[in-house]
């Protein structure tokens, strides 16, 4: 038996699934409730059905709630959200407030070894983040996460973080998230997981554990929502329909002996495959100005793509954009 780890799940139907997943936890992108109102001036996700056991024929054995969307209902919505996975003895982690450290960890019990999930959501991304007297995310403060690491890692056989961070659509992570991942290797954790650009990410191997800034989207479905709530109605629609890139992910893989495996999926219109190419990026910004300069390359890259498989008259804005060494 093996534990999968899954990327970024929005589930507007129910999916196929054309390999086995045994055990699994992924990240929960939306909150599951008919009920909230809706955050403010952003896009806001939410299902009144999972659609979870419909397209896995079985419960997860965790989800991770430390994202920029499990709030996007407020606490109606996350409360409804907690009794779900609660009656279906689904734990979880990463989201509540400072009284239960935002539910970090989560322990599990698996094959006779303790399991230690952890949580957390860069402030860059823009989540709610728990306090005192609400809920929300688990925030990323670097020196919280250590010592939640220090305090726990003789506490549990295995101990896992995972971080909702990076830049969009990039496939490569900040190096100020490189040189946290690699800080909570230091202090005592064994594995890092990651999601949130919605396009895998490299992987690297430190001091012989595994670091896995980006997941992908295991599945994610096409967006046609309703968006930028402003109080009183929504101000606009968001629509996004996925490229290749947003389609493919990749599965960790944790067996009993807590060694490590990983492979690719598609998700192609209701379902997803199992990849024959198992190649994954590599490439590690050694600096910040390294981490800038190909960000840079690989958006204008996309940009010039863009326009020549839809050719358009060019604006002076689109030049501007263009050459704006800050976006």
């Amino acid at each position: 038996m093996s534990l999968f780890f899954l990327g970024d799940i929005y589930l507007d139907r129910q999916y196929n699934i054309d390999f086995r997943v045994e055990d699994y936890i992924f990240n929960l992108e939306y909150p599951i409730s008919e009920n909230g109102t809706p955050a403010k001036n952003k896009i806001n996700l939410i299902q009144p059905k999972s659609f979870i056991y419909e397209t896995f024929n079985s419960f997860p054995a965790a989800v991770n709630l430390a994202n920029n969307h499990i709030m996007d209902y407020g606490e109606e919505a996350f409360y409804d959200t907690i009794r779900f996975l609660e009656k279906n003895n689904i734990k979880y982690f990463g989201a509540g407030n400072k009284s239960n450290n935002c539910n970090n960890p989560c322990i599990l019990n698996y094959q006779g070894k303790k399991i230690g999930l952890f949580g957390f959501s860069c402030p860059s991304t823009h989540a709610v983040f728990g306090n005192d007297t609400s809920n929300g995310s688990a925030l990323l403060n670097e020196h919280y996460v250590y010592k939640n690491i220090i305090e726990f890692r003789n506490k549990v056989d295995f101990l896992i973080v995972m971080f909702h961070w990076g830049d969009e659509e990039i496939p490569f992570p900040k190096h100020s998230d490189v040189k946290i991942a690699r800080k909570c290797i230091d202090n005592g954790a064994d594995l890092i997981i990651g999601h949130h650009a919605h396009v895998i990410q490299s992987y690297e191997v430190y001091k012989d554990k595994f670091i896995f800034y980006g997941l992908g989207n295991f599945i994610f479905s096409d967006l046609d929502v309703n968006s930028y709530f402003d109080g009183t109605k929504y101000t606009s629609k968001y629509i996004k329909k996925h490229n290749d890139h947003n389609r493919i992910s990749f599965i960790v893989i944790l067996d009993e002996k807590f060694r490590i495996d990983f492979f690719k999926t598609y998700m192609s219109n209701y379902s997803v495959t199992r990849l024959n190419d198992q190649k994954l990026p590599t490439w590690i910004p050694n600096n910040e100005l390294s981490f800038r300069f190909n960000r840079f390359v690989y958006k204008r890259k996309n940009m010039l793509i863009r326009y020549i498989k839809k050719p358009r008259a060019i604006k002076f804005i689109d030049l501007i954009r263009f050459i704006d060494i800050s976006k």
